[in-house]
């Protein structure tokens, strides 16, 4: 913590900040004394969930950001807000203090306000209960490929049912009413974890959007005169992906930019 002074000729008032907050994490064991800063010293950690666990819920909150994202029509920059303010959450609280589904929801509604696309609480609340309705009856999924488990509580007999009868059953449900208890109960829990982002990020969240790796894209393109369009589109689909992971709290957005032109052999200058 570090105080910092008022300017001379205010009151004596000193502002405490935090800069540890929104520091860069250490990414390797050279220092010793970054130990406890790293994936198995996080807040989950301490509490007894296992890296490998932490992961999949981690993986499980930014496909719900992506699909919200998708719904709301987000545009990229505030679905990768979004995940910054995700990741950086789980490395200052543990997932046993809050699920990832309400933090994604509030995550989603503190993210349309710092980029200027906010929508409404209601608009917010109802494309999470869609989503879960979706994810239950495992609408979309190749279960032969891939699943996502019991963090989705799966409806029973999902998997004997056909595409077309899980859409027709979606389809069938009533939306949410904005005047019933579950409504209720998931505006509170929306609005506590707001206020719970907030208060652990230092309300200092301007910085966000300025931090994401695809603002550099175009930078390098015209730095390394690259003409295809197939090469800028890969690039910014592995910014994308990088969003689903922390790297975007433990490296600068120019290097998430540049090990992104190395996946696609792109040369690089050496300084």
């Amino acid at each position: 913590m570090e105080e910092i002074p008022a300017d001379e000729g205010s009151t004596a008032r000193k502002c405490v900040v935090d800069r540890s907050v929104h520091a860069k994490l250490p990414s390797s064991l050279d220092d010793d004394s970054a130990l406890s800063k790293l994936p198995s010293f996080t807040p989950s950690a301490r509490d007894g969930i296992s890296p490998s666990v932490e992961r999949l819920h981690r993986l499980h909150g930014t496909s719900l950001l992506l699909d919200a994202a998708s719904l709301l029509r987000f545009p990229p920059s505030t679905y990768a807000t979004a995940c910054t303010i995700f990741h950086r959450m789980y490395h200052r609280i543990s997932l046993k203090s809050h699920c990832v589904w309400s933090m994604a929801a509030a995550c989603t509604l503190v993210a349309g306000k710092i980029e200027e696309e906010p929508r409404t609480i209601q608009s917010i609340i109802l494309t999470y209960a869609h989503i879960y309705r979706r994810r239950r009856l495992r609408v979309g999924d190749d279960l032969k490929r891939y699943s996502y488990g019991a963090a989705d509580c799966e409806a029973e007999g999902a998997v004997t049912l056909r595409d077309n009868e899980k859409e027709n059953i979606t389809r069938s449900v009533k939306p949410t009413s904005p005047g019933g208890p579950v409504y209720k109960e998931w505006k509170d829990v929306v609005f506590d974890v707001e206020n719970v982002i907030l208060r652990t990020l230092g309300f200092t969240l301007h910085w966000i959007p300025d931090s994401h790796p695809h603002r550099f894209i175009l930078y390098f393109i015209r730095v390394l005169e690259i003409e295809s369009g197939e090469v800028a589109q890969s690039a910014w689909n592995y910014c994308n992906d990088s969003c689903q992971i922390d790297l975007c709290v433990r490296f600068d957005p120019e290097v998430i930019v540049s090990l992104s032109f190395r996946f696609l052999r792109v040369p690089l200058p050496s300084s």
